[in-house]
Order: C-alpha cells, then sequence, then structure tokens
C-alpha cells in the first residue's frame, strides 16, 4: 500500500492535477490486498455551507482535484483556509456487506460525511486559527460502512489556516488522502508499517542512551580524551532527536505543525550530530579546525535555513548534507591514517557504510518504496554509534595493552628504585639525628623568643592602660582645677568680709555686721559646694586607678558617659589650650542599670572619647576655624540592649584600613602618640568581656560612629 504514495515532495516539485471530468464517479468493483487509492474524482469548494454535505445538490461547478497531494501544492485551499471536497462512488453490492476501512493521510482539520452524515472527525474545523485544531494523520484507519445504495456520497469539511506551520523532511504533508481497504487489510497494513517505525525508533533511544552514558564514564575516567566528551553529547543529541521521530508517528492527536515542529526538532538533531560528528573525527585524528570544517557548519545551518524557506528542495538539502559529510571525511580519515592514528580504518569503514546507506535510502525513497527506505535510515542511524563504540572500545584496549607494557617497566624501574631507596634511607636516617638536634635547639630558642613576647605584650598592655591613667589624670587634674579656684576666691573674698565685720562691730553697726555675715555664709556654702566637687573628682580617680576585681555591678551609663566625656574632653585641653569641641549628649532618662564591670566600661568609653576628641582636632588643624568640632554621645536601649553611640565630625577612617582597626598593636598615630592597643582592648572587653558587641560607621573625611551594644541582664 505505501507504494502507492506517489508524492516526492522532498526529490521532484510537481503541481497537483485535476481528475478527469468525464469520470465524475469512481465505480469500485472490487478490492485489491493494497487497497484503492482514492485520488481521482474529487471536487473542491471554497467556503462553508453545511448544506454540501448533502446526497442531492449540485457540484457541477465546483472545481477538479486531487486532494491526495501535498498541501503546498494546492494554494486554492490554503488560500480558501476552509471548504468542502466532495466524491461520488458506485460500490458493488457485494462489497456493501463487507467490512471495509479507510487508510486517511491528513494534514488540517477535517470532519468526514458518508451520504449527508457525519461518521467521523479528525481535530476540529474552524477559520478562526485559534478555534481550529488541525490533525496530522498517517495512513490513519477507521471503518466505513457503506448503504445499499446506487451512488455513495463522501463529503469533507475542511480547514487549513495559513498560521499553521509545516515543513518538507520525511513525510509529505498530503492534504486529504482516502485509500479504500478491508478493514482487517487497513489495519494490518497500518501496523505493519509504523510499528517497525516505533521498534526501531525505541531501540535507537535506548542504543543512544546506553553508548551516552557510557562515554560520559569513560571521560570522567579519562578526560584527556575530549572524543569521549563529544560521543556523549552525539548520543544524547540523538536521544532527543529519536524522540522527536517517535512522538512524531506514535501520538495522532498531534496537530499538524506540532507535526512539523517535532520533524523539524529531528533535523536540527540529525543536523548538530553531524557536526558534533565531524568535530569527534577531528580530534581523533588530531586534525586542527580548518576552512572545511567551518564551512560543513555553515552548510549545515543553511539545511536548517532551507528547512524553513525552501520547502521544494529543504529534503534534499538535508539529506545532500549526510552525504557530503561523508565525503569530506574520508580525506581526513586518510590524513590521520599518514599520521599513525590507529583505528582509522574503523572510522573509514564507518562512514562509507553511512554514505552508502544515506545513497540506497534516497533512491529508495524517490521510487516510493519507503518501507525499504526507512530499514536504510535506520541502519545508517545505528552505523554511527555503532561503529563509534567499537573505535572507542579499541582505543581502550590499546590503552590498556600500552598500560601493561608499562606496568612491566614500572616493575623493573622499581626494583632498581628500591635498592636506591634503602641507601637513601640510611642517608636520610643520619641527617634526621641532625635534624632533630638543630630542631630541639630552635625549639628552645624558639620557646625563649616567646616568652620575651609574651612579657613585651604584658608590657603593652599595661603601657596603655598607664597611657589611658595618664589621659584620666589630666582630665581630672584640669577639672579639680576649677572647684579649687573657686574655693581660693571665696577665701580670699571671705578673709576681707571678715576684716570689715571687725571693723562695723568695732564702730557698733550692727545693721552692717549681720549683712556681711550673711555674704559671708553664703560664700562658705559656695566653698563647701566646690569642695565637695573636687572630692568626688578625686574620688572617681580612686575608683578607675585601683586593680581590677572583674565583678559585676549595677552600673549607670549615662553618669558613666557624661563623666568619662568631660575628663577626656579636659584631658586633651591640658595638653593643648586652643582646642575647643561642642559636646552634645542624647542620653536616655529611662535608661536601665545594667551588670558590668565598671572599671572595664570606663575604660572603654575613654578609649571611644579620647579617639573621638582626636579625630576632630586633626581636622581642626587641616581646615582651619570655619571648622566647629563636634563629639556627640547618644544612649538608649531596645531589644533587652543598650546602645552607646560615640560620634564625631572628624577626619573618618579610610576604608582600606577599616577592617584593621580593632587588630591589636595597629594605630594610625604618629609614633610615641599611641600602642595600637586601644581598640583591642575596647574589643576585648566589650565582645568576650561583657557578651556585647562593636560596630564601626565612619566615612572618610567626615567623621566616625561607634555604636556599643551591651546586654541589660
Amino acid at each position: 500500500m505505501k507504494k502507492t504514495l506517489l508524492v516526492f515532495c522532498f526529490l521532484i516539485p510537481f503541481v497537483a492535477f485535476a481528475a478527469s471530468k468525464t469520470d465524475s464517479v469512481i465505480n469500485i468493483n472490487k478490492i485489491p490486498n493494497d487497497g484503492i487509492l482514492l485520488n481521482k474524482g474529487w471536487k473542491f469548494h471554497s467556503g462553508d455551507n453545511p448544506e454540501w454535505a448533502k446526497r442531492d445538490i449540485d457540484d457541477t461547478g465546483w472545481g477538479a482535484i486531487n486532494p491526495a497531494t501535498d498541501i503546498y501544492y494546492l494554494p486554492q485551499v490554503r488560500k480558501a483556509e476552509i471548504g468542502w471536497f466532495r466524491l461520488k462512488l458506485r460500490i458493488d453490492t457485494s462489497l456493501v456487506n463487507q467490512s471495509l476501512a479507510f487508510n486517511i493521510y491528513q494534514t488540517g482539520a477535517s470532519e468526514i460525511y458518508l451520504n449527508g452524515k457525519l461518521i467521523y472527525s479528525f481535530g476540529k474545523v474552524n477559520k478562526d486559527y485559534l478555534k481550529e485544531k488541525t490533525r496530522q494523520m498517517f495512513d490513519f484507519p477507521f471503518t466505513v460502512k457503506f448503504a445499499n445504495q446506487s451512488t455513495q456520497i463522501i463529503a469533507v469539511r475542511y480547514s487549513f489556516d495559513r498560521k499553521n506551520f509545516f515543513i518538507n523532511y520525511l513525510a509529505p504533508n498530503l492534504c486529504l488522502q482516502f485509500t479504500l481497504n478491508k478493514a482487517n487489510e487497513a489495519f494490518a497494513n497500518y501496523q505493519s508499517f509504523y510499528g517497525p517505525i516505533a521498534f526501531r525508533q525505541i531501540t535507537l533511544i535506548t542504543l543512544f542512551l546506553l553508548l551516552g552514558l557510557m562515554s560520559f564514564f569513560l571521560y570522567f575516567s579519562f578526560r584527556i580524551q575530549k572524543a569521549y566528551l563529544h560521543f556523549g553529547i552525539y548520543c544524547f543529541i540523538g536521544v532527543l532527536g529519536s524522540c522527536c521521530a517517535l512522538m512524531t508517528f506514535s501520538l495522532p492527536e498531534l496537530s499538524s505543525s506540532w507535526v512539523s515542529l517535532l520533524f523539524l526538532g529531528t533535523h536540527i538533531s540529525s543536523v548538530s550530530c553531524s557536526i558534533v560528528l565531524v568535530r569527534i573525527v577531528y580530534i581523533l585524528c588530531e586534525k586542527r579546525k580548518d576552512l572545511s570544517y567551518y564551512l560543513v557548519v555553515i552548510f549545515a545551518a543553511f539545511t536548517i535555513m532551507a528547512m524553513l524557506f525552501l520547502y521544494t528542495w529543504s529534503a534534499l538539502i538535508s539529506f545532500s548534507f549526510v552525504i557530503l559529510i561523508c565525503i569530506r571525511m574520508l580525506p581526513v580519515l586518510i590524513t590521520g591514517a599518514r599520521k599513525g592514528v590507529p583505528g582509522t580504518l574503523i572510522l573509514f569503514i564507518v562512514f562509507f557504510c553511512v554514505f552508502l546507506t544515506n545513497v540506497i535510502f534516497l533512491y529508495e525513497f524517490s521510487t516510493g518504496n519507503f518501507e525499504v527506505a526507512y530499514v536504510f535510515i535506520s541502519i545508517s542511524l545505528i552505523i554511527i554509534p555503532t561503529g563509534l563504540s567499537i573505535f572507542l572500545a579499541s582505543e581502550y584496549a590499546r590503552t590498556g595493552r600500552a598500560l601493561q607494557a608499562r606496568v612491566v617497566e614500572v616493575e623493573q624501574l622499581s626494583e632498581k628504585t628500591i635498592s636506591q631507596e634503602r641507601e637513601k634511607q640510611q642517608i636520610m636516617a643520619a641527617q634526621n639525628k641532625t635534624l632533630e638536634l638543630q630542631v630541639a635547639e630552635r625549639t628552645a630558642a624558639l620557646n625563649q623568643s616567646l616568652s620575651n613576647l609574651k612579657a613585651a605584650q604584658t608590657q603593652l598592655i599595661q603601657s596603655e592602660k598607664m597611657a589611658s591613667l595618664g589621659e584620666l589624670t589630666a582630665g581630672i587634674a584640669h577639672e579639680i582645677q576649677n572647684p579649687l579656684n573657686f574655693v581660693n576666691n571665696f577665701s580670699e573674698v571671705n578673709q576681707e568680709m571678715i576684716d570689715e565685720l571687725e571693723g562695723e562691730l568695732t564702730s557698733g553697726n550692727i545693721n552692717e555686721a549681720i549683712v556681711i555675715a550673711a555674704d559671708i555664709k553664703e560664700n562658705e556654702k559656695k566653698i563647701t559646694h566646690h569642695g565637695k566637687r573636687a572630692d568626688a573628682i578625686v574620688k572617681s580617680m580612686l575608683e578607675h586607678s585601683r586593680s581590677r576585681s572583674g565583678q559585676k555591678e549595677p552600673t549607670d551609663l549615662n553618669v558613666m558617659a557624661d563623666e568619662y566625656m568631660r575628663l577626656a574632653y579636659h584631658g586633651l585641653r591640658a595638653k593643648d589650650k586652643s582646642f575647643n569641641a561642642e559636646l552634645i549628649t542624647h542620653f536616655d532618662t529611662g535608661l536601665p542599670k545594667i551588670s558590668a564591670v565598671p572599671q572595664d566600661i570606663g575604660q572603654v568609653m575613654l578609649n571611644l572619647f579620647n579617639n573621638a576628641f582626636y579625630a576632630v582636632n586633626q581636622k581642626m588643624k587641616a581646615v582651619g576655624e570655619d571648622y566647629k568640632p563636634e563629639v556627640i554621645v547618644t544612649t538608649y536601649a531596645e531589644n533587652g540592649q543598650v546602645v552607646i553611640k560615640v560620634r564625631d565630625n572628624g577626619v573618618g577612617i579610610p576604608d582600606v584600613i577599616r577592617d584593621k582597626i580593632m587588630q591589636p598593636f595597629f594605630t594610625t598615630k604618629p609614633t610615641g602618640e599611641g600602642t595600637g592597643l586601644g581598640l583591642s582592648l575596647t574589643y576585648d572587653m566589650i565582645v568576650k568581656g561583657h557578651g556585647g558587641s562593636i560596630i564601626v560607621d565612619t566615612n572618610e573625611g567626615k567623621g566616625s560612629e561607634f555604636i556599643v551594644k551591651l546586654p541589660i541582664n
């Protein structure tokens, strides 16, 4: 039956011809085993009218047509988008009671009417592309029962919107082809043709998949041989192409556009496999990419474009591409053989067989012997992976034999090496004793150096503490000076007023004496107030300078921040009388006390305030009088923590050293002005000593902000 398919759309362009007008009724007296192809006597009319399905309409004005023609060569059908086909049959009475069937080959959507009655629908006929549902049928069988009438009318309502996508590849896109056959023959022919196709595609998928997995395994075991990787890629591309081909012939519900897309996917897969195959040969034959290689790639792209735009010649071009590749590979393999590349004979046989099978395929397909043609194209697809597998297996065996020879050489060399190794071990033993003595001496020296380093580190830390204490003492001295000045001044004034009091009492001016005594009493209160202020400052100094017990106690951070901010400020002013800065505080009046070591927290605050005042002082020296130094301290509580922020508008910290400022002994101050331990000790006291955190937010040239967070409990 398949030999009756006379449409060779990929080889020879043709124009559809009309059926003979003299034979308007097709007489069928008997049905041969291969069936009767109904490609004559058909008439077509564009448009859509349900009345055209009836038996008794006048169709003499309809145009004659052969619908068993590629849709590409039926422009009147494609332009109409929807129309009706009609065919008149005269069935012999002996066939009326027999079980008959149609094999339908269709590209589009159809409703099949027999004597005015709808018997089958394939897809959904509609002029609207969005509502139309086409079906690509390949000799699909369905039973039919003719009435006991002299003339049978077959009417087909048909649509194929111009927006549908279709290409010319392995099978023609026949518009509408009916083959009348006995039912058992129709179903048997369908199964005998498409069953083996499905079996061959499943076999190819399984073979490609197994060979691909094996190739990837070989590549990952032996990455030097890139051919294994490319062969694995070739196999998995072949799996995709075979899956597309399998779905094309195995899913009868696919639309015409989807079938063409799957054919296109099969073609792209075939082209991609060919390019990868060329690359494999180039790698195995140790040949660099040349002009011919890139011409093959360009021609491969051209075959894909031809499939989309050159309908008549696209299939011929695509299959010629495979033949041309085989022809091109032969001289490459000859060159590889001249270079002594092993296995080139196997590759030569593979490509020659592929060339031969593709030539036979084209010949059989052109003569209409499709079953034989598909067998040879399947053989061609199997030859390549099978042949390359044999080649790679021989390569693997050759590598194994080479490794076995190398093992023998290694064994011989190992015996010689063992004797040499024994001599070396004796020499090494003597050298090890010498090294052990040297290591012991160096270890003792390193231990002494480590002890000295620890002592120096302890001394530096103590120096930092003493430097901090010196800063604090200078601030305290400056703070005490103010109340002492008040005490001295009011004491001198009281002495003068006492002399005046004595004079008034001697003169008998009691009222004046009482006034003077009241002034003296008021001055004494001021002396007492400033004396207590000096006493508080001295107690604070003693609290800071005494040895640390490490005991935590409830601590008011607002009081400590205010006190140490003023002490740090006056400590710097004691060194530099010209220094001035605005001290701004934003204290949370409801700030809870925290459990902390007061001496440690005082040390932390003093370090932060000293750095802030140093930064604004440096900027003031650089900028001049237009700059107004500011140091701002803020406290508040959030999420179970007390937050202390010390912000300045000083020089800021450059980004390149931002991550280093907490490192021990790192400082940007000139030599002699800092040990580099201030922020390091601050970090240890906050993080390790109190379980808090410290964050630095800085902007070079604009200032810095240190954010300290301490848990309340």
